[in-house]
């Protein structure tokens, strides 16, 4: 039996109840599965949803206006017009950034906040990246693809917040047991937060299976190819620079290194818009 066995069972108590602790990004998030869950939903359904959180609205506006959603430059006012201009996964996609952001600002310990911070990093370095190569892979949606990069790593998240309550991982001496917890349960509170939250069903297959060893059908898998291609990219197109990603990245991908530039290019430039979009740090 793990060592965290009994923290981990807490934790799944509470989400299989509903967590009434959840940020209001995370409620706001687990509301819009109701209206979402309409293929008839309207943009003022989802509207109403989105304008009860002030956060989430704002989020969502900024997400409009940034480059890589209004390459017209020309300003959107409106909840419905950022709506109708993002999509219903981009509405998703602001509310998760939400949740996450209130998490990461909690009252985490300095040694949590610092792998919170690294996590939310690379969650949107992964989003940027699955974006740009999701026409890489027959059937995954870049919108999607994108939202499945932001919640990779939700579940530290929601682990890390649980865990200031309990000293054996609040304490800054005990760091190596907190990383243990992470490693072994994270990638599975994920999948479990996407059920609780109404993910779309692809998003989470998806995450049931990320880092888990599994295997998708349809869509999931091509959802599933592009978040792993995305994450074992990312060293390379977010390290020190194109030039010193070689041979290498482009290997990865099996494409000429300067398909991959154009690819590491793209990835660079929807990342600076979306953390600014999404609010980092």
């Amino acid at each position: 039996m793990s060592s965290h066995h009994g923290f981990i069972v807490a934790v799944e108590k509470d989400l299989l109840a509903g967590d009434t602790q959840f940020p209001t990004g995370l409620k706001v998030l687990a509301g819009l599965r109701r209206v979402l869950d309409d293929p008839d939903a309207s943009v003022d359904q989802v509207g109403t949803i989105v304008g009860a959180e002030p956060l989430v609205m704002a989020r969502l506006l900024r997400l409009a206006n940034c480059a890589t959603f209004n390459p017209t430059g020309q300003e959107i006012l409106t909840v419905e017009r950022a709506i109708q201009r993002v999509g219903f996964n981009m509405v998703r996609t602001a509310a998760a950034a939400v949740a996450i952001a209130q998490m990461r600002a909690g009252t985490l310990a300095p040694h949590m906040a610092a792998i919170a911070d690294r996590a939310w990093l690379q969650s949107v370095r992964r989003s940027a990246l699955a974006r740009v190569l999701a026409p890489r892979h027959d059937g995954a949606h870049p919108d999607e693809a994108g939202l499945c990069g932001l919640v990779s790593e939700l579940g530290v998240f929601y682990l890390l917040q649980r865990a200031t309550r309990y000293p054996t991982y609040s304490d800054a001496s005990r760091v190596g047991a907190l990383r243990e917890l992470l490693e072994e349960e994270a990638a599975r509170i994920t999948a479990g937060l996407a059920v609780t939250l109404g993910l779309p069903k692809s998003i989470t297959a998806v995450l049931a299976q990320w880092r888990q060893g599994g295997h998708c059908v349809g869509a999931a898998q091509a959802l599933l190819g592009c978040l792993e291609e995305a994450a074992l990219v990312s060293p390379q197109v977010f390290g020190t620079g194109v030039e010193a990603m070689g041979e290498g990245f482009a290997q990865l991908l099996g494409v000429p290194e300067a398909q991959a530039t154009v690819f590491a290019h793209e990835a660079r430039a929807q990342l600076q818009d979306l953390l600014g979009a999404l609010g980092y740090p």
